[in-house]
């Protein structure tokens, strides 16, 4: 019986010395920078109370969160970035991500001239927004019976299009607006902001640093508009200014590498003013069964001529009865 023991003991020993000499073989042929998998033997189930118990945390987070976002009055405060990326720092003291001009600025009487750096051969450069022809220009236009002041340049282009971003910079707005559809404001380092509007897509997004050529969407006909096409604005502290005196859109560049802005660029506003003024002041008359036009001109003290010129009809103009003639 001893004997067995003996043998079942020393057979016992040849196994042992026999799987550490294998696992010393096995081990010399693992890489030295290979991670030990370790087996999962359990899992940790959460029951529904403790998960009502994390939603309620987190509705409650949520809700505090968004009770920060705005004031007493019910106003959203102005989302403000870290002050190393805000672009324009000398320039601009507000970084709004909601509203396109939260800024309270009137330029027509601005006294200093303030040079802008267009493109040069360090960190400043152009790209055009979109190649294409002017449809409708910066000015006054027709919009049906009204006369309103076009802030911009629309630029033909096709549904899916690429359009580019102007200059480097950070997206200030990127959203769906009612008026300008999905929308693209970039405010850059030289001081301007460019806007882009009636995207089919948004390629960008609040606070995304662009270069100059980036794509930050595809073209549309969103929000008010007629036919796919760019509304392309530029704007200074909030105030428009006339693109095309800054781009040649028929060769795609620049007219200089530096803009100088002055008063000038903003005489569009007391036109606007006027403008405005004047329709306030506008007065009609309906016609009634029997109404020429050279009775409505003796009237109300005009001429023919005049109300043919204002309502934009001939002198032979049919007068259907309960139409609105403009006589002032």
């Amino acid at each position: 019986m001893k004997r067995v023991r003996l043998f079942l003991f020393a057979f016992s020993l040849l196994v042992v010395s026999f799987s550490a000499f294998a696992q010393t073989e096995e081990d010399d042929l693992v890489l030295p920078d290979s991670a030990d998998v370790e087996e999962i033997d359990s899992v940790e189930f959460i029951s529904e109370e403790s998960i009502d118990m994390i939603d309620a945390e987190l509705d409650e987070k949520l809700a505090v969160y968004i009770d920060s976002l705005y004031n007493a009055e019910g106003k959203r405060y102005a989302f403000m970035f870290d002050s190393a990326i805000i672009p324009a720092k000398q320039y601009y003291a507000i970084w709004d991500t909601i509203v396109i001009n939260p800024y309270n600025e009137d330029l027509a009487n601005m006294e200093e001239i303030i040079p802008i750096p267009l493109q040069d051969d360090d960190d400043c450069f152009f790209f055009p927004p979109c190649k294409g022809e002017i449809t409708s220009g910066f000015g006054f236009r027709r919009w049906g019976r009204r006369l309103k002041f076009h802030y911009g340049v629309d630029v033909r282009l096709y549904t899916g299009d690429p359009v580019y971003a102007a200059f480097d910079g950070v997206v200030r707005v990127a959203k769906l607006s009612v008026d300008y559809g999905y929308v693209v404001l970039i405010r850059h380092y030289n001081g301007f902001e460019t806007l882009y509007a009636h995207f089919s897509k948004l390629l960008v997004v609040n606070g995304q640093t662009v270069r100059a050529g980036d794509v930050i969407g595809l073209g549309g006909s969103t929000g008010r508009s007629t036919g796919s096409h760019l509304h392309f604005e530029v704007r200074f502290k909030g105030e428009k200014v006339d693109p095309t005196r800054l781009i040649c859109f028929p060769e795609s560049r620049l007219y200089s590498d530096t803009v100088y802005i002055d008063k000038t660029y903003f005489t569009h506003k007391v036109a606007v003013k006027k403008a405005k003024s004047s329709a306030s002041h506008s007065r009609y008359h309906v016609v009634r069964r029997g109404d020429t036009l050279a009775h409505i001109a003796y009237r109300y003290g005009t001429t023919i001529n005049r109300l043919c010129q204002i309502n934009r009809i001939k002198r032979n103009a049919v007068l259907r009865t309960g139409r609105k003639i403009k006589v002032r």
